[in-house]
């Protein structure tokens, strides 16, 4: 999520999807900030919903759920590549900003919000970096890539083939919207607690799964990627609609079965590639917007953290009574008017080569670290 500060037309437009990834990500974040995370997937959910609703929530999962954090990812591994290529091919840099990441995301994950992606998206890169993959040719990464991607949908598909069939009832929804609204103390060992489930799931899904989409968008920057998007876009469509459609239609249109889905993965990993092949073919024809997405891709970092302070404070502290209470279409209201408040801060306070909050913390620590590691050597 760090800014690059060269300004290259291709920079340009990581930055822009980027920005657009960073806000759209929050419609659905949304519901693990309005519910606790643990039953956030069955936030608002019911057999009794109407029709209308049901249509609503398949369309969010069929086009929003899981595929801006899929296109984040993409992001985050172009980004690991061209800061590469701009600290002249030496990882000691880039291995400083993955720490001081690392911490930040594991300061978020405890004392903030347990859904945190920073800490997973540290972790994933480090150990990459320690396999000097960006060392590795072209070749050699896409083929790592697809050997990864089909290992992090090994334990998805086993849950999937496999179900426990265990769904959290209304006393245990009680007990965490309790915890979650209670005192900070308790809060905060439950999400230490938290960071054990998030290791179990690092260490089988997401390292491979986010792994592998960060090798591919490296493999992609030293490719004709914007061609190979073109030429393979219809086939690209086929895929994303038939492996998010068979879940919905397996299920029978019911709100369940919304869990960790092998078809479902893949799905979001196109519809990430899809929505980048669009958005490059369409944002040239309005330059403001593509300008302002740049800009909300340059602070990112400190959206990102902001959504989630702002939302934690909203639903847990400021107004407790609503967590856990609020109908998917008013949590979808207010993750919409947070990010039109979030496009107009930086529309109004935003400047030119400017870093914001957390962009400095970020860089501050990532000096540090890097001069400390340059001292340790000497």
């Amino acid at each position: 999520m760090d800014a690059l500060p060269q300004v290259t037309p291709r920079v340009h437009q990581l930055d822009a999807l980027r920005g657009v990834a960073v806000l759209m990500i929050l419609f659905a974040n949304i519901f693990a900030f309005g519910y606790p995370l643990e039953v956030a997937e069955q936030a608002g959910l019911s057999e009794s919903m109407s029709l209308l609703s049901k249509l609503q929530h398949q369309l969010y999962q069929l086009f929003v759920r899981g595929k801006f954090i899929s296109l984040l990812t993409l992001l985050f591994g172009a980004s690991l590549y061209l800061l590469w290529q701009q600290s002249q091919m030496s990882e000691n840099r880039l291995k400083a900003r993955m720490s001081a990441l690392l911490l930040i995301g594991f300061c978020h994950a405890v004392f903030v919000w347990s859904g945190d992606v920073l800490l997973m998206y540290a972790a994933v890169a480090s150990a990459l970096l320690w396999q000097r993959v960006l060392h590795w040719t072209p070749e050699h990464q896409l083929r790592y890539a697809r050997h990864y991607l089909a290992a992090g949908l090994v334990l998805p598909a086993l849950v999937w083939l496999f179900p426990a069939g265990q769904v959290a009832d209304q006393a245990d929804t009680a007990k965490l919207i309790a915890l979650y609204t209670g005192p900070y103390h308790d809060q905060l060992w439950h999400q230490t607690k938290y960071l054990a489930l998030v290791a179990f799931d690092l260490l089988f899904v997401s390292y491979w799964w986010f792994g592998g989409i960060m090798l591919l968008a490296m493999w992609a920057m030293q490719s004709d990627w914007q061609q190979l998007l073109k030429t393979h876009f219809v086939t690209l469509l086929l895929i994303a609609l038939g492996s998010g459609l068979l879940p919905i239609l397996g299920t029978g249109f019911n709100v369940g079965g919304t869990g960790l889905h092998p078809l479902r993965m893949i799905s979001d990993l196109c519809f990430a590639l899809i929505y980048i092949r669009l958005f490059l073919s369409v944002i040239p024809l309005f330059p403001e917007l593509l300008n302002l997405l740049r800009r909300c891709g340059r602070c990112s970092l400190s959206l990102y953290l902001w959504q989630s302070v702002a939302m934690v404070l909203l639903f847990r502290w400021v107004y407790p009574e609503l967590f856990g209470m609020l109908g998917r279409g008013s949590l979808t209201t207010v993750a919409l008017i947070v990010i039109m408040l979030q496009l107009l801060c930086v529309q109004y306070f935003y400047k030119a080569s400017q870093l914001w909050w957390f962009e400095q913390l970020y860089r501050w620590l990532s000096l540090k670290l890097e001069r400390k590691t340059q001292d340790t050597a000497a």
